[in-house]
C-alpha cells in the first residue's frame, strides 16, 4: 500500500511495506493539534493498518468523549493502536473523559513505543 501526502509542496510517500524484505513496517504518529487542525487531518491520512497513535499536549483534546475527533479517530481504532499521554490528559481536565478504546501512556511507554516503531512521525 502506497500513500501520497502533499505537504508544504513536498510530495512524501508512504509504503506500508520494507522495500527490501516485504517485511510489514508500523509507524509511531505522534500528534499534538486538536481534531480540525490541518496536522491532525494529515495525520489521519498518512496512517497505515498497524500503525500507532500517541495523542500529546493539544492533541489529546482529539480524543475526549463526545468530540468530532474522537468520533472520527475511533474508526482508525479498529486497525491501529491509540494512546493519549494520560499527563496531558490530566492536565487538561479530560482523563475521565477518554473513550475506552484509548489506551492510557506515561512517559516510560511514550519512550518504549518509540523504540518499538521502525518509524515516528511528528504532526505538529
Amino acid at each position: 500500500m502506497l500513500m501520497s501526502l502533499i505537504c508544504y509542496k513536498t510530495t512524501i510517500t508512504f509504503s506500508a511495506f520494507n522495500t527490501v524484505n516485504n517485511q510489514a513496517m508500523t509507524t509511531l504518529h505522534i500528534i499534538n493539534k486538536p481534531a480540525g487542525h490541518p496536522a491532525c487531518r494529515n495525520a489521519q491520512i498518512a496512517v497505515s493498518d498497524g500503525d500507532t497513535l500517541l495523542f500529546i499536549e493539544d492533541g489529546v483534546n482529539a480524543l475526549f468523549s463526545g468530540s468530532t475527533g474522537a468520533a472520527e479517530f475511533e474508526v482508525l481504532f479498529r486497525h491501529c493502536t491509540v494512546y493519549c499521554l494520560e499527563a496531558d490528559a490530566r492536565a487538561r481536565g479530560l482523563f475521565a473523559r477518554l473513550p475506552e478504546w484509548v489506551q492510557r501512556a506515561d512517559y516510560d511507554l511514550f519512550v518504549t513505543l518509540t523504540t518499538q516503531h521502525k518509524r515516528t512521525l511528528s504532526w505538529f
